[in-house]
């Protein structure tokens, strides 16, 4: 009886470790434990974007004459101004998107080529362009569409906007409020679109390796998917473990006292 006893015990026990996680599951940067990380340095390998085909692009060309900057200014020449840019429709209507030729349209300038261009060397060529037309014009270029969308086990999954230049992955998750208890650290995946082929990598987000990683940086459209641990399923059933829990401790109970 007794031997029946610690049986039911133990098949206890098993059943809550099985419906629990541990905190280390859902822990970023586990290694940080290692002394050989503590002052373990990553190279910044942030890259350059390039500007794509379709991209939505804020131009601004700056003089001292205010009919041309209303001209080519689309927000010194609204009631709204900067706030046009503010909503994914704002920027849809209001940007200068790259056309399929690979050119940017605008007025005199004509056509400026800037696909394949990071925007420093975008403003760069649209300076000299401006130049040949007005007098010591201001230009700046930015990109209105850098947006990730983040899936998974997040708290508040789809598309993150980024107006700083760069985002990386934790980055995105912070936007995206946090992963939740279900997250899978250890097997995050980022597609992302490279000449039309779309790549798929995997990262590890419980190690500081993740800095060297191609995707630690992310790209404009890329895809960020956190995927579920395998208990998700385990506490689907957590319901039907509390009855059977409760079941057995009946028994054990019932056992004991006849005994």
């Amino acid at each position: 009886m007794k031997k029946n006893v610690f049986f039911y015990l133990f098949l206890i026990v098993l059943i809550t470790q099985i419906s629990c996680k541990g905190t280390k599951d859902i822990t970023f940067f586990q290694d940080i434990k290692n002394k050989e990380y503590l002052q373990k340095t990553f190279a910044n390998n942030m890259p350059k974007y390039r500007i794509k085909v379709f991209d939505n692009l804020y131009l601004s060309v700056l003089t001292q004459d205010p009919e041309v900057n209303a001209r080519y200014n689309r927000a010194e020449n609204s009631a709204v101004g900067s706030q046009m840019f503010e909503s994914g429709v704002g920027q849809y209507l209001y940007g200068y998107q790259v056309a399929a030729d690979s050119t940017v349209t605008l007025p005199i300038l004509g056509k400026i080529n800037f696909v394949g261009l990071t925007l420093d060397e975008a403003e760069k060529l649209l300076k000299n362009k401006a130049e040949e037309y007005l007098r010591q014009p201001t230009v700046q270029v930015k990109l209105l569409n850098f947006k990730v969308n983040v899936l998974g086990e997040v708290n508040s999954p789809g598309f993150v906007y980024n107006y700083e230049g760069s985002m990386n992955i934790f980055e995105a998750i912070g936007n995206a409020q946090d992963i939740t208890v279900y997250a899978d650290l250890k097997n995050v995946i980022v597609n992302r679109e490279i000449n039309s082929i779309t790549n798929t990598y995997k990262v590890d987000l419980t190690t500081n390796d993740v800095y060297n990683s191609d995707v630690f940086y992310l790209q404009p459209n890329d895809i960020l998917y956190i995927p579920p641990t395998k208990l998700i399923r385990r506490n689907e059933n957590v319901g039907n473990y509390s009855i059977l829990i409760g079941t057995i401790s009946m028994l054990l109970a019932l056992a004991s006292f006849f005994n």
